[in-house]
This record gives C-alpha cells, structure tokens and sequence, in this order.
C-alpha cells in the first residue's frame, strides 16, 4: 500500500478534561485516521465517546501512571502496541487529551505526505545538568513524586532529594557512557518506527526503568543509535506550547486565538474547560478550512 493511502493513527492519553478531548476526537474523526485512548487506570469511570468517520477503539489494557516515571513510557508503548497490532498506519501522532489541532486534516495530512518518511520530533529546552540528573542518576521515589495527598508528596521528594544528594557525593552514575537526547514526549512517527521500538521494548524499560520523565528521552536516544537515526526530523512546527516561564505548560485562552491560528504549527498544548469558547472557535475554524 502506499504511503498516501495509509491511515494515521492519533495515540491519545487521557487523565481528565473529558469536554476538550470530546472536541479533540470531533476535530480528528475522520476517515483517513483510526484513534486509540489510553485512559489512566487510576479514573474509576470515564466517558462514553464516538467517532462517525475514523474508527475509534479504548484500550483495555490501562496503566496507572505517574508524573516522571516509568509508567508513562508503559502507556505510550501500551498505545503503540495496540494500533500496531489493529493495522500499518503512515504516521502514529501520540497526543495528550488536552492537545488540539491547529491545522484542518488535510493539511495535516499533506504536510506528512511530503516529509517522505520522516520521524517528526520536537526540540524542548535541556541542558547537560538536567541530562545528567534525569538520565543518569537512580531517581527513586517518583511513583509518589506528585501524590495528592501531600505527607505521602512531600515524603517522597525528601527521599528522592536525599537519594540524589547521596549520589553526587558518592559520584554514582547509571548508564554513564550511554548517549542521551531529549525532546517532547508527543511525537508523530512512522510505522517503520513504531516497529523498531517494540523491538526494543524491554531494553527500553530495563534501561529507563528509575530515570526522570524518561519519556522526553527514550524515542530520540534510541533512534540516535539505530538506523532510523538519518529519518529524525527536528520541526518545531509539530506542537505549539507555552511554559511561560514555568515548569508547566500555561492553558491558552480566547486572546490566544490569533497568535495560535497564525502560527505554523500543526498542534498545540494545552486547553482547558474554563477555555471552552477558544476550543470552539479553532474547530469551527478547521472544519471549514481547506488545505492550500
């Protein structure tokens, strides 16, 4: 089959939100595109949800994820697993379930059928301290790192602070001659891709098993030592998000909504119910717009 007549695949996690992420499937519910959603296994019911043009299917096997941990890799493979095993897709966008397109399908999907292959990442700001901390240390503690409950919170940053500090004193690396690159977690890979990272799951889970927000690492350092490493295609046009100078991406409202439609970018992060007229006016636009 050729590339122009494979579907894609949109990977969607989801934790909460559920008002953006039903207008996230109206603006991608379409017949070229099959979308997967991995619902966190720690939601005790979640919405019912439907697409009329792209077949849409809930993952069974759900992870219970936590910020920074190992278990966020878990569910992007758990997504991976199951498209790959449904069908061949030309790309597999791996979403949050507060993204939005920018872009109408057919432009999204034009932009991909020109890229001959590409494996589109995004840049995020590192540094080889942060490399060093999140790679190459044991972070241990992370499961509870961001609890909701804040004795159990705060217990695990102390510990995970003392694990490190004992660390720099005793001068104890992990992995210290592995190469290491970072960029967004939400990236939009081909099949071939796909493929190689299953391949290589279980290493990827051995090797990452006690870093921090490994997610941001593992697709890019593993296709930096692989074959695929000349099909890396850095496009910071993939995915629109505005940290603000924070630690967290800040939530766009409707003032936003020039600066967001002017852009180039395909994507962008984050929405938010309390900015549900800004969600309704780019969709608006997306269904009427046409590709160039």
């Amino acid at each position: 089959m050729e590339k122009s007549e494979m579907k894609h695949a949109y990977l969607i996690m989801a934790h909460h939100e559920f008002e953006v992420l039903g207008k996230l499937i109206q603006a991608i519910d379409d017949k070229r595109n099959d979308i997967f959603i991995h619902f966190d296994a720690k939601l005790k019911s979640y919405p019912v949800l439907k697409a009329h043009n792209a077949n849409l299917y809930i993952l069974e096997k759900r992870i219970d994820i936590h910020w920074g941990h190992i278990s966020q890799i878990k569910a992007e493979y758990a997504l991976f697993e199951t498209a790959f095993t449904q069908d061949r897709y030309a790309y597999y966008h791996l979403l949050s379930g507060v993204h939005l397109p920018l872009k109408s399908q057919d432009n999204i999907h034009c932009f991909f059928d020109n890229l001959k292959d590409k494996e589109v990442l995004a840049h995020v700001p590192n540094s080889d301290y942060q490399t060093t901390l999140k790679m190459r240390r044991y972070n241990l503690f992370m499961k509870h790192f961001m609890h909701r409950n804040s004795f159990i919170r705060r217990i695990s940053q102390i510990s995970w602070r003392i694990c490190i500090r004992i660390q720099k004193e005793l001068h104890i690396y992990r992995n210290r001659k592995q190469f290491y690159t970072n960029a967004a977690n939400w990236v939009s890979i081909t099949d071939r891709c796909v493929s190689y990272l299953l391949q290589i799951k279980d290493d990827v889970l051995r090797k990452y098993r006690f870093t921090l927000c490994g997610d941001e690492f593992f697709i890019p350092s593993e296709l930096e030592l692989s074959d695929l490493k000349y099909r890396i295609y850095y496009d910071d046009r993939l995915l629109k998000c505005d940290f603000g100078g924070g630690s967290n991406p800040r939530i766009y409202r409707l003032e936003d909504y020039d600066e967001l439609m002017s852009s180039d970018c395909l994507f962008a992060r984050k929405f938010s119910h309390v900015g549900m007229d800004l969600v309704d006016k780019i969709l608006t636009f997306n269904t009427t717009d046409k590709a160039q």
